[in-house]
């Protein structure tokens, strides 16, 4: 029941945000799913652009609230370990971001001129292209709120802000360059929060990165890369198994609890 109870308190905190975006997500896609004019293209990418951006550091200072500045004390006074309390915001967060992006499969699934539709509809095996799509944004999300809560909980550990600060931006940044240059390995040329016909984007944690070879290759399935999933899913369990061991230590738990 106290997690039931915590989720509705953590649903009802973070519905007005992710309602907004996602209306605002929705409605772009709705009017470029009916007017097919390429001279005001880029307002529908600059809308996605910015909603990639303010969601990840709306959802950080969130965290950075709850689990390292601690303006929430009464939360860690629940009868509920740290890390359940962050897998019950984690969760709501993965919902919030899931109905955000899943407006722009209007343009996927409905568009004939869309990014993706004809290439995939033309594509050896559409069913798994669409699996791939779905299923790389998918395992980026978890992914990249285990990186965060694991910097934050590490950067816990030291006494120094400076430290504290310097340690959280290492391992976001660290991870998840890696990722991405592992992403972009082969590659041409490749673009940074927004997607490109060339290819299916990939994702370092929240991070999207589009990579292109020279050539356009005629079937967008050569493009698949099961690494990038992988990699998602390894950083998701991982940093999550450290990042919960780490909110469970002393420096969170109050005694008794």
């Amino acid at each position: 029941m106290v997690y039931l109870h915590q989720f509705k308190l953590e649903c009802r905190k973070h519905f007005a945000i992710f309602a907004i975006f996602t209306v605002l997500s929705g409605l772009a896609n709705l009017y470029f799913l009916f007017n097919h004019g390429q001279d005001i293209a880029f307002v529908f990418l600059l809308v996605n652009m910015v909603i990639g951006i303010l969601l990840p550091v709306y959802i950080y200072m969130d965290y950075y609230r709850e689990f390292f500045t601690g303006t929430m004390p009464i939360n860690h006074m629940l009868p509920l370990r740290t890390s359940a309390l962050f897998g019950v915001k984690s969760a709501v967060f993965m919902l919030g971001l899931t109905a955000v992006w899943s407006t722009t499969l209007l343009d996927v699934f409905l568009n004939p001129e869309g990014l993706y539709h004809q290439r995939i509809a033309h594509s050896t095996s559409p069913a798994l292209g669409v699996t791939y799509f779905i299923l790389s944004k998918l395992c980026s999300l978890p992914a990249g709120l285990a990186l965060m809560g694991l910097a934050l909980a590490a950067a816990k550990r030291f006494r120094k802000p400076a430290l504290s600060h310097l340690c959280i931006a290492a391992l976001i940044v660290l991870i998840t360059g890696i990722q991405f240059a592992l992403v972009i390995r082969g590659s041409e040329h490749f673009s940074i929060g927004s997607s490109a016909a060339d290819s299916f984007k990939q994702y370092a944690n929240l991070l999207t990165v589009s990579p292109a070879g020279q050539e356009q290759p005629s079937n967008i399935n050569e493009t698949i890369n099961w690494l990038s999933v992988g990699m998602n899913l390894l950083v998701a369990l991982l940093a999550g198994a450290m990042g919960s061991a780490l909110l469970n230590g002393r420096k969170y738990e109050l005694h008794g609890k």
